[in-house]
């Protein structure tokens, strides 16, 4: 056979084999980053062992014994909302700032809060639940609601005294990080993202999940996921998964609060942050312009990445990407809990002033 033939059939066979091979792994691997439904909307509650390290994580030895306040922070009159706070080693001297991923809050994402605590007891460790979310109030903002957040930690890290902090941000919650250490440097003495979120799938998939699917794409009217049909009050509103959940672990003054916005605010707020979130597909990563995150004044970063290439929503190229771009930024890969604290913790403690007596 001439050689140029068998160039023929060698390429024919790749492109008959390759689509094969990746349909039959398409049909035997869940998408588990946007198939499983949790009412925290932090996609990949199953087969996801770094999200495991995460949510409803399994207590550490010793982490029973840790000792944790409960604080609510009123940021009036900055900004017109109280947040939900755990302080875990209340009395130690180095602050840590945990924000949750996805729509996650301290229920869900505390004991991982607790664990990392657990293992090093100098460390002030603090976690949150950002507005609109777990136990703090709802407020419905004129910005993206990742700015919103940012602003709000700003305020929060000025009443609770802790700057410059490290910054722990897992996927929306490194977002809001973001912003914070793009308008307020000296906040922030370390930023820690665990993992980045980026690409035109993660913008499409995440615009639509958390701001989007409540918008009709014609008149912007709110629409029920559940039954297709327009909400026209909060009331309508509460009856949505996300909203229920928050409304049922919530106070009855917190309840009222929700049921007195008005649902034209809130229509527009996620209309603002859906395509906010939208715009930034192409660029590294979601939500914040690639020149922005070159221009960070951050003394380090540290970028985990589990290490898994099917996460659509964290790919590993947008992760490498940042690292170009974000100056005095590192990688490591950390799908467990101990190669994560073999991470953080010398990064922490290299890089985190103590807090001032």
């Amino acid at each position: 056979m001439p050689i140029h033939s068998r160039f023929v059939v060698f390429i024919t066979t790749l492109s008959i084999t390759l689509p094969t091979l990746f349909a039959a792994e398409q049909n035997t691997a869940a998408d588990v980053q946007n198939d499983v439904m949790d009412v925290t909307l932090f996609r990949g509650a199953g087969n996801n062992t770094w999200f495991e390290v995460y949510f409803n994580a399994v207590p550490t030895a010793g982490a029973e014994n840790v000792e944790m306040q409960t604080r609510d922070i009123d940021l009036r009159p900055e900004r017109d909302v109280t947040l939900h706070v755990e302080i875990y080693n209340p009395n130690a001297t180095m602050p840590l700032i945990i924000t949750p991923g996805g729509n996650g809050d301290t229920s869900g994402f505390g004991s991982f809060a607790r664990n990392v605590a657990a293992a090093a007891p100098e460390l002030k460790v603090i976690i949150y639940d950002r507005r609109n979310l777990g136990q703090s109030e709802v407020s419905f903002g004129n910005e993206p609601q990742m700015i919103e957040e940012g602003e709000d930690l700003h305020v929060l890290i000025n009443r609770l005294d802790v700057a410059p902090v490290t910054l722990y941000g897992m996927s929306s919650g490194g977002r809001s990080n973001m912003i914070l250490a793009s308008r307020y440097p000296k906040d922030v003495a370390s930023l820690i993202l665990a993992p980045l979120t980026g690409g035109p799938l993660a913008a499409a998939r995440l615009s639509e999940e958390y701001f989007f699917k409540y918008l009709n794409s014609e008149n912007l009217t709110t629409m029920d996921p559940i039954s297709d049909s327009p909400i026209t009050s909060m009331e309508m509103l509460s009856e949505t998964p996300l909203w229920n959940a928050y409304l049922e672990r919530n106070t009855p003054e917190k309840q009222q609060r929700f049921y007195n916005a008005d649902i034209d605010v809130f229509r527009a707020a996620m209309k603002t942050s859906g395509t906010h979130i939208r715009s930034t597909g192409e660029q590294t990563a979601l939500g914040i312009d690639d020149r922005d995150l070159a221009a960070l004044e951050i003394p380090a970063t540290l970028i985990l990445h589990h290490g898994s290439y099917i996460d659509y929503l964290h790919p590993i190229t947008n992760s490498r990407a940042a690292l170009t771009l974000i100056p005095n930024s590192t990688m490591q890969f950390a799908p467990y809990l101990p190669e994560i604290l073999d991470a953080l913790l010398p990064f922490v403690k290299a890089h985190t002033p103590m807090i001032k007596e």
